[in-house]
């Protein structure tokens, strides 16, 4: 996701057009991957309801539709 918010990415209009309906990133894999700060600079919400992980459980319950890729 990091460099999807580089401007100069072709794909950055993409992450602008849905930017509002991004409930957030995992902190774990964030981690993992050394991207955590890059994607708090992008001003997406680390999520980290279940042992680092966003619990996919709560957004569905909660209506949400889950997407990922």
């Amino acid at each position: 996701m990091p460099r999807l918010a580089e401007e100069d990415n072709k794909y950055h209009g993409l992450l602008e057009d849905i930017r509002g309906q991004i409930q957030g990133a995992c902190v774990y894999c964030a981690r993992v991957y050394g991207v955590k700060d890059k994607i708090q600079e992008a001003g997406i919400p680390l999520l980290d309801e279940y042992m680092g992980h966003p619990s996919v459980l709560d957004l569905m319950a909660d209506g949400r539709q889950v997407v990922i890729f």
